[in-house]
């Protein structure tokens, strides 16, 4: 018999199961001391021009390049690990996420959600760029979303519900960010 079905009151089903082992597995890695050996010989002392910081090491970004303290970087997968959702996926993305072949880049936290985003959508890095900043545009309060709008040419008629403004700023950080639909 399966866990999920031995303890239906712990896991509702084989899904919820595997969620949980995935999780757990995942907090391996958080700890892996390969991981935080390789992280440490990518690190420089070297501080980046202009900074005045406290911190000590630091590291370049993959995906934007930029330089940031240690604690502001992650290690990342290149290519994914892949799913966990039964027993043979469970075994191929514990091998992968714990492998140490050479596919791991250091990501700085805000690129490394968007690349995590971009391969959930399967978009571009640059597609979801664009879709977490519109996410974080849409936070705003709807007087500032329209006021931004209508400074980019967007009449009020236009902008009369959080589709039509959700589209309307898409379009204008598409535009701005020079992203092709």
């Amino acid at each position: 018999m399966e866990p999920w079905e031995c303890y239906p009151s712990v896991w509702k089903s084989k899904a919820a199961f595997f969620a949980y082992l995935r999780g757990a597995i995942r907090r391996i890695w958080s700890r892996y001391p390969a991981k935080l050996e390789w992280k440490k010989t990518q690190l420089t002392t070297e501080k980046p021009e202009g900074y005045k910081g406290r911190g000590k090491k630091f590291g370049k970004c993959a995906y934007c390049g930029e330089m940031f303290v240690a604690s502001h970087l992650e290690v990342d997968h290149i290519i994914q690990v892949g799913e966990c959702n039964s027993w043979e996926t469970a075994r191929q993305f514990m091998e992968r996420l714990l492998n140490c072949n050479g596919n791991w880049c250091l990501a700085c936290k805000a690129c490394h959600k968007i690349k995590s985003h971009a391969e959930r959508l399967s978009v571009s890095f640059e597609e979801a760029r664009l879709q977490k900043l519109v996410i974080e545009w849409m936070k705003q309060s709807k007087a500032t979303i329209v006021a931004m709008c209508k400074s980019k040419g967007y009449n009020e008629h236009s902008l009369t519900n959080t589709q039509k403004r959700r589209e309307a700023v898409e379009a204008i950080l598409r535009k701005e960010l020079s992203i092709d639909k």
